[in-house]
Parts: C-alpha cells; sequence; structure tokens
C-alpha cells in the first residue's frame, strides 16, 4: 500500500489546478507532499491493526489456557476468526490501491495522446473498483448502507473540458461512493480495533502484569524491565484508535477537497485544513 494516496492527493492537485487557473499552486504542491506521507502511514496503520488482531488472539489462547485447557478446535476457531479479520483488511488495501489507480490513469487520461486506450484502462479499473467496493458494502463491518444515499451527482466546472471533463461527469457519482465507502470502513476498523484494545488491554493486564505478581515469588530481577514495558504498553494501546478515526477524518477532507476541484470551488483554506488533519494524523504515529 505504499502508494495508496500518493497519486490520489497529486491528481486532486491537477484536477483542482484546471478548475481554478493554477492560483494555488503552493498549495497543491503541499498537499501532495503531504499526501506522499500519508500513504506511508496508512500503510503502517493497517500493518497495525493486522498485528493487533493477531496479539488479541494469541494472548486470548494465553489466558483461557491458564483458566481450561484449549483444544486443537479452539485454536482452529480462534485462527479462522484472525483470518476473516485479516481479509478485511486486505480488502481495504486492494479498494485503496484501486482508487489510486483510478485517480493515477485519470491523470494520464488529461494528457494522453491515445484517450482511448486510457479510457478502457479507466473503465476496467472503474468496474474492479465497484466489485471490491460492493463487497465492503457486504461485510458486517459495514455500517447501514444509508450512509450512500445523499451523495448526489457534482456539476463539473466549466473550466474542466474535453475527455476529462467528459469522465469525470461520467463516473464522479462511483467515486464519490468508492471515497465514503473507503471513509466508512476505516471508521468501522476504527470501532472494532476499539473494543479489540479494550479486551486486549484487560487480558495483558492479568496475564503480564497481574499474574506475575500474584506468584508467590517475587518478579526475579532480570525480568523487571519487561514487566514494566508491558504495563507501559497497556497504558498506551488506546493511542492505536485515535490514529485510525484520525485517518478516516483526513480521508473525510481530502474527499471534500475533490468534490470543490471537480466543480471548481476549491479555496486555501479547506486545502490548509486537509493538510492540517493529515499533520496531525502523522503526529499521532510518529509519537
Amino acid at each position: 500500500m505504499l502508494d495508496n494516496f500518493r497519486k490520489t492527493f497529486v491528481l486532486v492537485a491537477v484536477v483542482a489546478a484546471l478548475s481554478t487557473g493554477c492560483k494555488y499552486t503552493k498549495q497543491y504542491q503541499q498537499l501532495s507532499e503531504a499526501g506522499d506521507k500519508y500513504t506511508i502511514a496508512v500503510d503502517q496503520l493497517l500493518n497495525k491493526a493486522r498485528e493487533l488482531q493477531i496479539d488479541l488472539s494469541s494472548e486470548k489462547l494465553l489466558l483461557n489456557d491458564r483458566l481450561s485447557n484449549q483444544t486443537l478446535t479452539d485454536y482452529q476457531d480462534s485462527k479462522q476468526r484472525d483470518r476473516e479479520m485479516l481479509a478485511v483488511i486486505k480488502d481495504i488495501s486492494d479498494h485503496n490501491k484501486l482508487l489510486t489507480d483510478y485517480f493515477s490513469t485519470l491523470r494520464e487520461l488529461a494528457y494522453s495522446d491515445t484517450p482511448e486506450t486510457t479510457k478502457q484502462e479507466i473503465e476496467t479499473i472503474a468496474t474492479n473498483l465497484e466489485a471490491v467496493g460492493l463487497k465492503l458494502q457486504n461485510h458486517r463491518l459495514f455500517p447501514t448502507k444509508s450512509v450512500l444515499g445523499n451523495l448526489g451527482k457534482l456539476v463539473v466546472s466549466s473550466k474542466i473540458n474535453g475527455v476529462l471533463r467528459k469522465e469525470l461527469e461520467e463516473r464522479n457519482p462511483l467515486i464519490l461512493k468508492e471515497l465514503t465507502i473507503q471513509q466508512e470502513m476505516l471508521k468501522a476498523l476504527g470501532e472494532t480495533m476499539n473494543h479489540n484494545i479494550n479486551e486486549l488491554q484487560q487480558q495483558r493486564e492479568q496475564l503480564l502484569v497481574i499474574l506475575p505478581l500474584e506468584e508467590e515469588k517475587p518478579i526475579p530481577h532480570d525480568l523487571i524491565p519487561q514487566w514494566t514495558q508491558n504495563r507501559k504498553k497497556m497504558f498506551l494501546m488506546s493511542r492505536q484508535v485515535e490514529e485510525i478515526n484520525q485517518a478516516s477524518s483526513a480521508l473525510e477532507g481530502f474527499k471534500q477537497i475533490y468534490t470543490a476541484s471537480v466543480e471548481g470551488k476549491v479555496n486555501p483554506k479547506s486545502l490548509n485544513d486537509v493538510i492540517k488533519d493529515i499533520d496531525y494524523f502523522l503526529a499521532l504515529l510518529n509519537k
């Protein structure tokens, strides 16, 4: 996912420049640079979500094994739940990549000498994007489909012409829908992570903090640093939820910029607000 949003943000800069006469070049450059950083950060974040799911199930098995010996069936059930969640995260990643491919190819279309060939590529990408989007909509994590009911259709700015205008007129309802699906899935993943983190915190506290203290013998001197580190990690885990929620917020800002760009209504304040959202998200990951 290292290219998930990079080309997407660059394309927004291109579309916005076409619709505003390049009035805000500095802001668009900042947005593109922020998009590069956001790309890497989202990849890190989804990797954390994968690791969190596996950590949760592993420690839950260990804790349950102390209470009642776990069987092969218990292990296989836990493994199946892990596979299901990891598959969802992969679908989110695939959906992001297809959005990236769409915006990258759309950018090519604006300057292509062979627009018919590029249009065919866009058609294939859009078909696959919609298919993965439908898969995400049917997942239990996806909220009610009513969130997709009032998206409407954008009025393309008169300053955007040619094949790019035709494509934006035809496809902008689909892209708005898919951006919303991506945003909602990030939000739902954040909520799931919040539940998992709360559960994992309790398990870690019991397994790694409380149980060693309850042993008759004191914690060995050489294990004290690890015990202290385990307790510290337990208290810091909830920050991951704030990270993924901020990723969803930054994507909402990007969606607003895309809408404004297509309609020719971009302004410096909205660009700066999106950049601030991304910077805050990056700051969380770097703490």
